[in-house]
């Protein structure tokens, strides 16, 4: 059996090569920003703030659609089980997550809150789920949950993604500077959750992070095919928040959450992928794998083509 490569260790010492590099240019330009009566400091520091304050505005809007999943235990108390990323297809409402969420449900029922920052649990709308995995590597992990039109309730007041929002013509990745991948979800670990057992009331935060696509190699090192996949570059020790590398949460519970293209301009990108799982299954993975919009597409389309209109209504 061939080594295996440490890809995750090459773009570490890539990344602080470069960070290095910048470093050293930021303090040369410092000497002629003086000369001139510029504080470039505080210009940095300024536009570095802006950038975290953008991404959390990011992260606060997507959350309207990115919803955690909850599932009551043996005593009714709610527990983390997963994320959904809600979507609009025409006149139908959808739930995509990742099968293994629903397998994990099995027949108890899913509950959400009614806010983007929390709220109230509700119990989802009764709804049809339809799976499509296996025990393979490639597992798609599909899953879709069907959202009765006339039954959403509370949850009209969510944002379901449509038009735009929806990578629709599976688009090629693109790894340049001018966009970033933005993954959202919700971990189920107890430090990021407060749940009011008496009121049904939810406080949980949210876990993002700004990633970029990998490269072909390791896709084929992971035996996963990069038309059905996307891999995106996660590491702890490289996870930084307001200039500080950070110790972020354990990711069970994001699978289902949403992986987004983001324009670095507009701040506006569509759901890409559907986040599934992390590579390798360890406490410290570095990757985070999705399955791309299109099985789920194609599944929705199946749906409408073989099920009685009733399904939608």
């Amino acid at each position: 059996m061939s080594k295996r490569t440490d890809f995750s260790k090459e773009r570490r010492t890539q990344g602080r090569s470069l960070s290095a590099a910048v470093h050293e240019l930021a303090e040369l330009m410092k000497t002629v920003a003086e000369q001139q009566g510029v504080d470039l400091q505080a210009l940095l520091n300024e536009a570095a703030a802006r950038g975290a304050e953008e991404r959390q505005q990011l992260a606060e809007r997507l959350q309207q659609s990115v919803v955690p999943l909850f599932i009551g235990d043996d005593k009714g108390r709610p527990g983390g089980i997963g994320s959904c990323v809600l979507v609009r297809l025409g006149s139908d409402f959808f739930a995509f997550t990742a099968a293994h969420v629903i397998r994990d449900a099995g027949s108890s029922r899913l509950w959400a809150p009614s806010e983007g920052k929390g709220g109230k649990l509700l119990p989802l709308p009764q709804c049809t789920a339809y799976l499509s995995s296996s025990s393979n590597r490639d597992d798609l992990d599909v899953g879709v949950l069907v959202l009765p039109a006339r039954e959403l309730g509370a949850f009209q007041q969510r944002v379901f993604l449509t038009g735009t929002e929806i990578d629709q013509d599976d688009l090629s990745d693109d790894g340049g500077i001018a966009s970033f991948y933005f993954v959202l979800g919700y971990p189920a670990s107890r430090i990021q959750v407060k749940v009011s057992n008496a009121a049904r009331h939810i406080d949980q935060k949210s876990f993002h992070c700004t990633t970029s696509p990998v490269a072909v190699a390791e896709y084929l090192q992971e035996e996963m095919s990069q038309s059905d996949h996307i891999l995106l570059d996660f590491d702890h020790k490289e996870t930084v928040i307001g200039g500080k590398r950070v110790k972020p949460p354990k990711l069970e519970g994001v699978s289902g959450g949403g992986v987004f293209h983001i324009s670095r301009h507009t701040k506006q990108g569509p759901l890409v992928a559907i986040a599934t799982r992390n590579l390798p299954n360890t406490r410290l993975p570095r990757l985070i794998a999705g399955t791309r919009l299109k099985h789920f597409l194609a599944m929705v389309r199946e749906l409408k083509a073989t099920s009685a209109p009733e399904l939608f209504r």
